[in-house]
Order: structure tokens, then sequence, then C-alpha cells
């Protein structure tokens, strides 16, 4: 079986939770045929083909796919609450790009294309031209986000609201278009399949695929625990910061938890690429506060956590960056919304918060009490050794293609 996977970019190195999902897939598909991807960033540097087994690793030449965009890229993308038909998603489209694809797909000659996403919907008409099969991979259930997100706005009585509102509609229109023109859909967890299904009833099988790590890279499960200590807290926060729940949630840990800590010694490190003008600000004026930008490699920053903070509140698809947690023997605190699709229990795996003072009432626990510490980090790795390795989401990918591969191609 040949599959090829249509990316955002190609994804090794891994810089963000779009291409640890990614490359997943390739080392799982890679073990049941040839595989390629197929990149939309031109400017992307990963060019050179990590293993002579990945038979295509392609990327778009065109400049207006370039990241950062350009200005003309810009512009282009602020105009599409002008068109009726119009979608943030525009602008990952281009003519060129899908002639070039197009080319990939008559040289390759793919029995299934997995679509990386809902915005990369406008493709789907090009890959029916030249693959066999097509699989829509909803890292999250746009419908979802977007509706938090108009409730967020409209509950804050922003600006912003009304536009939000706009774009849960058209987001909804388009990933019902998009789940009707494919042959599979893939899903994070349980919870996204149930919401898939009672939103849209799609008349294709959806395929639970969970996120998954590869464990061993994150050092020893016999390592012992060492940070639960009364000494200078160091609080980490790994994410790419241009996903607005990401944004918002440092945001809260600057403005809400932060003034909290004053007690004792603390660091705030936000680690990951294009972080917001107010993030930067806070650590120029605050020490306490570290600003990384995009780094190749979160580990090290894990090994000198004294906890992960997740504090998203809203959000779809399950987080790569608690998996990675957990898998470092990290203690993470998170909202409910992070957690959401894991399968973790507060106290157990992970410890629950939903305000500011609750998080700090969480690191104080785990900054103190180290019995806790090794409760947390033993059932954490042990939980994504069960469920969330890249040999259980291996299994599934596996399962999930072989199931396509018996299906009459859909005219």
């Amino acid at each position: 079986m040949r599959t090829l996977i249509l990316a955002e970019n190609l994804p090794y190195p891994t810089f963000k939770g779009g291409d640890l999902r990614n490359w997943q897939n390739v080392n799982a598909l890679r073990r049941v045929g040839e595989v390629g991807v197929f990149g939309l960033c031109s400017n992307d540097r990963r060019t050179v083909k990590p293993g002579t087994d990945i038979a295509l690793w392609q990327s778009s030449s065109d400049p207006e796919l370039a990241f950062p965009p350009p200005a003309s890229a810009v512009a282009r993308s602020r105009r599409w609450l002008l068109d009726p038909d119009g979608h943030p998603s525009d602008t990952y489209y281009s003519p060129r790009a899908a002639a070039e694809l197009e080319g990939a797909l008559s040289t390759f000659r793919p029995d299934v294309v997995i679509v990386e996403r809902l915005w990369l919907h406008r493709y789907i008409a090009h890959v029916r031209r030249g693959a066999g099969r097509i699989v829509l991979d909803d890292h999250n259930v746009e419908v979802a986000l977007g509706r938090q997100l108009a409730r967020a706005g409209r509950d804050s009585a922003s600006a912003g609201g009304k536009i939000h509102a706009i774009l849960a509609d058209r987001t909804e229109s388009i990933e019902r278009r998009a789940l009707e023109a494919v042959d599979q859909i893939w899903v994070c967890s349980e919870h996204d399949r149930g919401v898939i299904e009672q939103w849209y009833r799609p008349a294709v099988a959806v395929e639970v695929v969970p996120n998954g790590v590869d464990l061993e890279s994150y050092g020893s499960a016999c390592a012992a625990p060492s940070r639960a200590a009364p000494a200078p807290a160091t609080l980490v926060f790994p994410a790419m910061f241009t996903y607005a729940p990401n944004a918002s949630a440092a945001r809260f840990l600057i403005d809400e938890l932060l003034p909290l800590m004053d007690v004792y010694p603390c660091r705030l490190v936000l680690v990951g690429g294009m972080p917001t003008p107010a993030m930067v600000d806070a650590a120029r004026h605050d020490d306490r506060v570290v600003v990384t930008g995009a780094v190749p490699d979160v580990r090290p920053f894990l090994r000198d956590a004294t906890a992960m903070v997740v504090p998203l509140f809203e959000g779809s698809g399950t987080r790569f960056k608690i998996l990675e947690g957990l898998a470092a023997r990290v203690p993470v605190i998170t909202t409910p919304v992070g957690a959401e699709g894991l399968e973790v229990e507060d106290g157990t795996h992970v410890l629950l918060a939903r305000t500011a003072a609750e998080f700090a009432a969480a690191v104080e626990r785990v900054r103190t009490d180290r019995d806790l510490v090794q409760r947390l980090t033993c059932h954490g790795r042990d939980l994504v050794a069960r469920c969330y390795s890249w040999e259980v989401a291996g299994r599934r990918i596996a399962a999930a293609v072989g199931r396509l591969a018996g299906r009459e191609r859909v005219p």
C-alpha cells in the first residue's frame, strides 16, 4: 500500500503538535507500505528526507505559502470576512501548490491520501483526481472549537464576538462538506468521535487514532522523581502560540497565576514558536518569565521542570504537550478542557485545576509532596505506555487503513 500525507509543512524535525502527529503517522505507515509527505510550506528547511524508506518528501514552491507568510498573503487573509464564502483556511490554498500536488500524485500513485486537518480542505478535490481513497485526519473537531470561541467572545462582549460567530458558522459548513467528500475520518479520541457523529452523522467510518509519543525517547521509566522539594519552582508551558487557546493560556499564566506565586521563587518558562507581543513584553519586564521562541527539542526544558502547567479553556483533540509531560515523568497540572479526550484521572495521572488559585495550590502540592509526585509520574508514564505510545497508535493506524483498503473506491 502506498500512502501520501498532505501536510501544512514537512513534519520532521518536529516543532509543534501537528508535526508530532504527522511524524507518528509516517512512522506507522512506513511499516505497512510506502509512504510519502507533501508539505505546503515553500520555505521549509526540513528538506532532507529522514530515512531511505520514505518514498516522497516534497514541499510546494509557491512563495505565497512561506512561513511566516509574506505581506501579500497576510493582506489576503484579512479579506475572508468580506467574501460570503470566505474562510481563513483559504490562505492555505494555492493553485500552484495544487498543481504540484497533482504532479506528485501522478508520480507516486498513492492508494490512500491522508489530508492533515480541515484547513487543507480545498485540496480534497485535487486529491480525488489522483488517489484511490482519502482520509481526513481531523486533529481538532473544528466545529466544537469554533463554537467554544464564539461563546467566549459573546460572553466577554468583545468586538470579536460577532466575527467568531460568523467564523463558527462557516467552519461548520466547510467541515460538513469535507466529511462528505472523504472515505474515512480520523479523530484523536472517543470524545471527538462522539462529537463528530452527533453533529454530522457522517456516512463513512470515524476511526479513533490516538496521539502517541515515542516513549523511550523521553528517558528511562525507572528515573526517580526529584522535583518535589521546597526549591524554586520551574513551571513549563510548551505550545505554538499562534493557536488562540494557547495564547490565552499564556496570558492566564502571566496575568493571573504569577501574581499568586510571590510567596516563593518561581519561574514560568513559555516554550514554543511565535510568542505574542504581550508574552515578549512580560519577559522583558519580569525576570520570572522566560520566553524561548521556537526550540528544536522540548525535552531539555521538561527535564528541569517542577511541573507542566496547561491552562486551556477552549480546544478540541488531545494535547501532545500533556502526553510529552507524562512520558517525561513531569507532574502535569491542567484544566478539564486540557485533559479532555485523554484517559487521565485527577490525582492519579494529572492534577485538575480551574482557577488561578487552584493552579497555585496544585503547584504548591507538587512542590512539597514527594509521594504525590511519585504517584503522578509513575501512573502517568504507565498510562502513556498503555494507551498513547507509538506502538498503540501504529496498531490503530494499520487497522484503519486496512479497513479502508477493503472498501470499494468512492466514485
